[in-house]
Order: C-alpha cells, then structure tokens, then sequence
C-alpha cells in the first residue's frame, strides 16, 4: 500500500479542504498515516508556539538592578519563602508550581547543593540524587491552581544565595571554590566573550507547622489534607551552592535578539535532611496536597526512589529525551527545536551542557571539558 508523504499530511494540518478525495479516503482508512499526521501535527503546534515568541534585546545589567529593586520591595512588605524565590528567578512561566510537594522533590534537585555538615547524628537524609530523571511537564497542569499555601516556618543560616556576576574566569573560580571548565574546542557559531555567574552556597530550613497550613488553607480557600503528625514539628534542612555557570553568546552592546549560544553549569550535589519526618512520609502527604497535578505526582511515585533522583522537567511537545553515557558515566540528553542540552552527575558535582547547538555537538563538548 502506498502511504501519503509528509507533505500531503502536511497539507492536511494546514488545508484539510486542499485534499484530492483519493487522498482523503487513503487517510480515512489508514491507521499509520493518521498516527504520523499527528506526530507532524504536534511538530507544526510547537514550532508556531515558540516563533511566536516575541524577540528582545536582553540588558543583564539592567535588569539585574531592577529585579534587586523588586525583590527588596517585596522582601519589605513579606520576607518570601524559599521555594517562592527559587521558583521566582528560575521559571516564572512555571511559577503555580510553587508548593511544597514540588518544592522538596524538585526545588531542592535543581537548586544547588553539598552534603550536610556537622549535621546532628539524629537526622535522617531525605533527599541527595545519585541518579537522574526527566519528568514531562506542561504550563496546564498548573493553571487551575496557583495558591501558595504556608506550611510553615522558613529561615537561612545565615543568609539566602546570592549570584554573582564575574566577567574573569580566575576570580570565579575563587569565589565559586570550582574549576572553570572549558570544552577542547567552540563549534562553530560560539565565541567569547564569557561571562560567568557564581550562586553563593547557602543552607535553609522549612519547619512544617500544621496550624499554620490550616490558617492559610483557610484564608486561601484551598481544601488541603491535615498534616499527620509525624510530620507537623519536623525540620527540612536544605544544603545549597555553590554553583558556577560560564556563558558565551551574551553581550550587552548588540542590538540584536539575543540568547546564549552555549552554558556549562556545574554545582555541588544538593542535600535535604529532616529531623523527624521520613521521604516516605514527606512523598506520601505532600503529593495529595491540592496543586499537584496527578500526572506529576503518578510520575514521581512511578520512581523507585525518589529521594536519590534528580529530576528534570521536560516541557511537553517541546522536547525529548534520550539516556547518554558522558565520559563513561550516565546522563541524560535534551533535544528541542531551538537546541540541545545534557545533565550527568559524577563524583558529588552534577555537571549541564546546553545552547543553540546540536545533540551531538553538546555531547563533544561534554566529553571535552577540563
């Protein structure tokens, strides 16, 4: 049997009128012609939505100096949580995430981290990634419900993390206490300058309080399950940073649409600790509560151990994923339509490559670095 092209299937996306009635009735009757008409469909649907992303010109220094400006505004009239400022200056397109559930499983692996220190003997380890996973996520599973719940009591010890913008590679790599890693060679399209941001490390504490989650609830208007007692009174404890970022590509004087060619990012393994609830316990409650989508939450169980997972949102439509080895050791590979990226961990630091640049041209530049 001969199957439509890609072209006619296409046209059928585009025109579905444009079709010839012999076309029309191949595709009626044709179950592999109508399973590759929606693979093409959903190609068609993600390159309109990312071309009809607005250009723009990027000022990282102005517009450092004004989210300071906000932040101090906003830290003025109620010191933010912490999964609402990491949420904040990561992904604001994702910003109805921000709820505990998400805030420990995912928050704390994309946060930057290193083991616990002169920790009590009494703490019980929650969460430190050995290993990493991608998770399919969509702006819809969030839109319904955006409320930020008070689960409780946050604090820094001392102070929340800062990033530092560098343009020396010598004084990054001081202040970071990070090697700078540079690939053996730059395809083509990628050049200097580089410029380089360090996130101070930092280490935080959510103290879970069952009265205070009832009081917001209420005043928000959420139904939420009532905190067990086995987790009302425990302390989360987040170990964060350094992290060091190196990239090329940005550049203040240009005119033109502008986004990074290439990033490297390294940052020590993050770290979650408690003082009485276990990872049972915290994946058990807090993915029930209200604001977890049932994909999200059916996705993470699926995982045989969360608490040493990484985890990676991937858009959905936007991207796929593949398992890749790095130097012999396992990591995971992010194609899009605009680039590629990948994420391993070895040796306590977890390591990303990513740009406008091809799957394998991330991967020779992954395997190159010293």
């Amino acid at each position: 049997m001969r199957h439509l092209s890609d072209g006619t299937l296409r046209r059928i996306y585009d025109e579905p009128l444009a079709l010839t009635s012999v076309d029309q009735a191949h595709y009626d009757s044709c179950a592999e012609c109508k399973a590759r008409f929606e693979s093409i469909g959903n190609t068609a649907r993600a390159t309109a939505g990312l071309l009809s992303v607005p250009g723009f010109t990027p000022e990282p220094a102005a517009a450092l100096r004004s989210v300071q400006v906000r932040i101090r505004r906003e830290e003025a009239a109620r010191p933010p949580r912490w999964y609402e400022r990491w949420l904040g200056r990561t992904s604001p397109r994702w910003r109805p995430i921000a709820t505990p559930a998400i805030a420990v499983l995912l928050a704390a692996a994309l946060l930057t981290g290193v083991t616990a220190t002169g920790a009590a003997q009494t703490l019980l380890r929650v969460f430190e990634p050995k290993t990493i996973t991608p998770v399919q996520v969509s702006s819809s599973d969030f839109a319904s419900t955006s409320a930020l719940l008070d689960y409780g009591e946050v604090k820094w010890l001392p102070d929340a993390p800062t990033l530092h913008q560098l343009s020396d590679a010598t004084a990054a790599a001081a202040e970071s206490g990070m090697p700078v890693l540079m690939p053996a060679s730059l395809p083509k399209g990628v050049s200097g300058p580089v410029s380089f941001g360090v996130v101070s490390h930092a280490t935080g504490s959510l103290t879970f309080d069952a009265e205070r989650l009832r009081a917001s609830a209420a005043q928000k208007g959420v139904h939420v399950n009532p905190m067990p007692a086995s987790i009302n009174g425990s302390k989360l404890i987040v170990n964060a940073g350094p992290a060091l970022v190196e990239a090329w590509g940005l550049s203040a004087s240009t005119s033109e649409t502008q986004m990074p060619t290439l990033v490297i990012g390294q940052t020590r393994v993050p770290t979650v600790d408690s003082t009485g609830a276990t990872a049972a316990e915290l994946e058990d409650y807090l993915l029930s509560q209200p604001g977890v989508p049932p994909d999200i939450a059916a996705q993470i169980k699926a995982i045989k151990d969360p608490s040493s997972t990484l985890l990676i949102p991937i858009p959905k439509g936007l991207a796929t994923t593949e398992p890749v080895q790095v130097n012999g050791v396992p990591g995971l590979l992010i194609k899009s339509v605009l680039g590629a990226g990948v994420v391993w961990q070895s040796n306590g630091v977890i390591y990303a490559v990513g740009g406008q640049l091809t799957p394998d041209q991330v991967l020779a530049i992954a395997t190159s670095l010293h």
